[in-house]
């Protein structure tokens, strides 16, 4: 399929469960007045990968931290790093974590760090906080979070403090309360909390510095609906209505002042997993756009296109580019070849895409990668080897 100036991307600002949320790069420009996207098979990862955090660093290069490496995830939490060179396309052993964890958030900082806090580990859920310096390749403790969190949301506010909120802790309990964490000072201090437990929801950054919190599991037998949104001049959360229908493990992204919620599960998740969307805007929710295929676990998954259009690849076999409209998904011929779950999408300095690692339905992390890039006369402008 044709897209204009599709090899311009930009990874968007996602929270999620299993995503960091960052602030947005700049748009990776494209000389190419008109491109073809493709799906080509690049080199593979060192090691197995899933619900990992896929950070790009300013000088180009992707930081893959953590993330589970052994069938069964529980079983084989990595405790290290893997970082990916778009000029070679290989992928090379990294620094080892202060602790291995899994289902963590990673967050980019202004001086070229990048953040990592809370997660499932081999002791637990954890509260640290540790800091990646690319000029010495290394991890060093930074601070920690007032309790520990897994599957929670993170998000950078205007101010560069980190807005981290809801979650479990041990004992699986859902958690309600969010905390601002100032990666100048490595503290945190807590702000007001939710209307309700959220653990695999969504907190989306608005255009305006509000954080949008939308869906989420309150249980392991409820799924809420509500939506809020948290207002970093007040430290409070307020209503913002309710979607459509009850979801967790989803996605959503910010789109012209809209926010787009997409897939997700039901519970229990065998019942049922979804491929529509809905729009949420101040003034109400309404229908969105159905995706070629049922998605969920696929919330690092999405990107921007510079041209308006988003693209989604993870959660189901196919990667899909939704059109500038929002009207509707178009899938790219070729196919990933497996539904992976909490797999990662990044945004390269060159404009390509990188897709990589996620678990099959019976939890086998791949070591495999993709990458999206452009094409020019039905030529890739790179090819790798499988």
């Amino acid at each position: 399929m044709k897209l204009r100036h599709a090899s311009a991307l930009m990874l968007a600002a996602i929270c999620t469960v299993t995503s960091a949320c960052h602030a947005q790069p700049a748009p990776v420009s494209s000389s190419l007045p008109e491109t073809t996207l493709r799906v080509v098979r690049a080199n593979p990862m060192p090691s197995p990968r899933a619900a990992h955090s896929a950070t790009r660093l300013a000088d180009g290069r992707v930081l893959i931290a953590g993330g589970c490496n052994a069938n069964g995830c529980e079983e084989g939490i990595a405790e290290d790093a893997i970082l990916f060179d778009p000029a070679t396309g290989a992928f090379s052993q990294a620094a080892v974590l202060v602790q291995a964890r899994v289902g963590h958030r990673a967050v980019a900082l202004t001086d070229g760090s990048v953040l990592l806090f809370g997660g499932f580990t081999p002791d637990g859920v954890t509260d640290i906080v540790e800091r990646y310096v690319p000029q010495t390749g290394h991890f060093e403790p930074h601070g920690r979070m007032l309790q520990p969190r897994d599957g929670f949301s993170a998000t950078q506010l205007s101010d560069g403090s980190i807005l981290l909120a809801g979650g479990y802790t041990d004992g699986m309990r859902r958690l309600a309360t969010a905390e601002r964490y100032d990666p100048i000072s490595g503290r945190s201090h807590s702000v007001g909390a939710m209307s309700v437990e959220r653990m695999s929801h969504t907190a989306t950054l608005l255009p305006d510095g509000r954080v949008l919190l939308a869906g989420g599991s309150r249980s392991s037998s409820e799924i809420v609906s509500s939506v809020e949104i948290f207002d970093p001049a007040t430290g409070t959360f307020s209503p913002a209505g309710a979607l459509a229908r009850p979801r967790h493990k989803h996605a959503a992204v910010s789109i012209g002042g809209r926010v787009l919620l997409l897939g997700g599960a039901s519970i229990p998740e065998d019942d049922g997993h979804f491929a529509d969307s809905e729009w949420w805007s101040s003034q109400g929710v309404g229908p969105g756009p159905r995706m070629s295929e049922d998605r969920y676990k696929f919330l690092d998954s999405l990107a921007m296109l510079d041209d308006g259009q988003m693209l989604v690849a993870g959660g189901g076999m196919h990667v899909e580019v939704l059109s500038a409209d929002g009207t509707v998904f178009h899938p790219l011929e070729q196919m990933i070849g497996q539904r992976l779950a909490f797999t990662t999408v990044t945004a390269l300095n060159d404009g390509r895409l990188l897709i990589a690692g996620g678990y099959d339905p019976d939890i086998h992390p791949t070591h495999n990668a993709w990458l999206l890039e452009g094409m020019r006369d039905g030529n890739p402008n790179t090819t790798y080897t499988d």
